[in-house]
């Protein structure tokens, strides 16, 4: 907002662009904080060639590919994915408390472990 606020436009499209800005965060944040509209994801599977399977909130089943800029850490892991034929990625936070504690730590080692054939080849060592 402080990008849309410091452009030199006239006082009304400023307004309309904090509104936009405004809109797209409360939406975003249902989508993605609440779980709730047709965009969420409310469950998602994952195989070990990085395929996810996503159970949206309107019932559709969304399949597509975990994307290499997928991070894991301890505290907080963001699937970055692709739906199939969909032209923008989307992401899935997960915090520890969002899962049991074992299927945390599985997950976290699957998308931190698991290679695509295609893409990669196999690595030289784990140690």
């Amino acid at each position: 907002m402080a990008l849309a606020l410091a452009i030199p436009l006239p006082a009304l499209w400023q307004a309309v662009l904090v509104a936009i800005i405004v809109a797209w965060v409360a939406h975003a944040f249902r989508r993605d904080a609440l779980h709730r509209g047709s965009g969420a994801v409310r469950e998602l599977r994952l195989a070990p060639d990085l395929i996810l399977v996503a159970h949206m909130a309107d019932g559709r089943l969304v399949a597509g590919h975990v994307r290499a800029s997928t991070y894991v850490g301890a505290w907080m892991t963001c699937i970055v994915w692709r739906p199939d034929g969909a032209r923008m990625t989307r992401t899935i936070l997960l915090l520890p408390d969002m899962l049991p504690v074992d299927g945390f730590r599985r997950l976290r080692v699957m998308l931190r472990y698991a290679r695509s054939g295609d893409a990669q080849a196999v690595p030289a060592s784990h140690a």
